[in-house]
């Protein structure tokens, strides 16, 4: 198997590309039903309609301002939030573009912004360290979620909903219990912060990128780590894992986007001329599918051919 670059899109957005998402309803063919959420320092949200020749906007979306750090689909796949340094989360209707809701984070930014598996709770990391979580139909802040650690700069919740996971500035990831909120344990491992979380599909690993140019991978049953790969020369910024668990996609500042066979833990391919400049977030839209976005403002869209 290989992986090709199919398409790049170029100029997608006015300026840097933080952020993207890639939802297919179950059962769904990624090349004719597949839509791709991104969000850029240009303060505007785009939602793309792919369908396997060509990628065409729906709609851009206002609202923020300071830029767009984070987007998330819910797993219903009916919603889908998007979080700026301006401390907004906006909440949106996913097939209309309607704002369904404005939520107010605090005085402490929002990094990073995901759902609960149940899609009833939306959660951003905040610069004190904490999980902030808040009810998606009211808007109001249900908890405060302790981690005992720095800066919140990524989050992910495993498929089953057992954990919620926060990546820090400290290099730490704290494990959180997914129903109660609760602190669980601390995972160690990483010199520098960590910038992007992906559990596997069975829910029992965990991905983490980082600024040490290392991505690192825990089983959940030990929690110990039972894989460290190398090979970006500078911060891995984004890690997402194929539908099936095979394979997982890493991008990095060093402008190129890997992907990595999870049997062997090695590299399978380099796309080291990917983009210009930075690569901030890779999403997998199917087991075959994959898009990347960055600092050139490029979407990129990547094949597996057998």
């Amino acid at each position: 198997m290989s992986f090709t670059l199919e398409r790049r899109e170029q100029a997608t957005h006015e300026e840097a590309i933080w952020a993207a998402d890639w939802y297919v309803p179950e059962g769904g063919d990624p090349t004719t039903s597949g839509k791709i959420v991104t969000g850029a320092l240009d303060d505007t949200v785009k939602v793309w309609n792919y369908n396997g020749a060509e990628l065409t906007v729906e709609r851009t979306l206002l609202g923020h301002s300071l830029g767009v750090l984070s987007v998330r689909v819910d797993p219903s796949g009916k919603l889908f939030a998007s979080s700026s340094l301006d401390s907004n989360i906006s909440v949106w209707d996913l097939e209309t573009g309607d704002k369904k809701k404005s939520i107010d984070s605090g005085p402490l930014e929002s990094w990073t912004v995901e759902f609960t598996r149940d899609s009833k709770y939306i959660l951003t990391g905040s610069a004190d360290g904490k999980v902030e979580m808040f009810d998606v139909e009211t808007g109001k802040k249900e908890k405060s979620l302790e981690t005992k650690g720095k800066m919140a700069l990524s989050l992910a919740t495993s498929p089953d909903g057992k954990w919620i996971a926060c990546g820090g500035s400290n290099g730490l990831v704290a494990l959180l219990d997914g129903e109660t909120g609760n602190y669980f344990k601390t995972l160690e491992g990483h010199a520098m912060p960590v910038r992007a979380l992906a559990f596997s599909p069975d829910s029992k690993l965990l991905f983490t990128a980082s600024d040490d140019k290392h991505v690192k991978i825990y089983a959940l049953t030990e929690f110990q780590v039972v894989g460290t790969m190398s090979g970006h020369s500078s911060w891995v910024l984004g890690v997402s894992v194929s539908q099936d668990g095979t394979n997982f996609a890493t991008c990095s500042s060093d402008k190129s986007v890997r992907i990595w066979d999870l049997n062997t833990k090695s590299c399978s391919h380099v796309f080291n001329d990917a983009h210009t400049d930075q690569v901030w977030s890779v999403v997998w839209g199917s087991n075959t599918k994959l898009a990347s976005v960055g600092e050139d403002k490029c979407i990129n869209i990547y094949n597996m051919v057998k």
